[in-house]
């Protein structure tokens, strides 16, 4: 009689999902591509800044943002009020989606 290999196949995954898990768990940096090409590595919880009350020398900061960008950011605050969500970056010309990607976790609005 033929017995299946599926229970023990079973405990093997079981007993190397939390070590796979724990390893890409502990991956927190991101690497994000600049204007010229090279890459700079940044961590998720390396700084945030708010974007209701930055002034556009701290929205400088933030990756492929200039000064002309941090400035349409806020003139758009000052004519329309805060924003209410951090995807509302992408009414202003010049931030699109991917670029919103990669600012999304620098930014909030609290």
């Amino acid at each position: 009689m033929r017995t299946s290999n599926l229970p023990q196949k079973l405990v093997v995954l079981f007993l190397f999902f939390p070590v796979g898990s724990a390893l890409l768990s502990c991956c927190t940096t991101r690497k994000v591509t600049t204007a010229f090409g090279t890459e700079a590595s940044h961590s998720p919880a390396s700084f945030v800044i708010n974007i209701n009350t930055a002034r556009a020398a701290e929205l400088q900061k933030l990756p492929h943002v200039g000064p002309v960008l941090a400035q349409k950011i806020v003139e758009h605050r000052d004519r329309y009020g805060p924003f209410r969500r951090p995807e509302h970056l992408l009414i202003i010309d010049g931030i699109s989606e991917e670029r919103f990607r990669e600012l999304r976790q620098f930014i909030n609005t609290e």
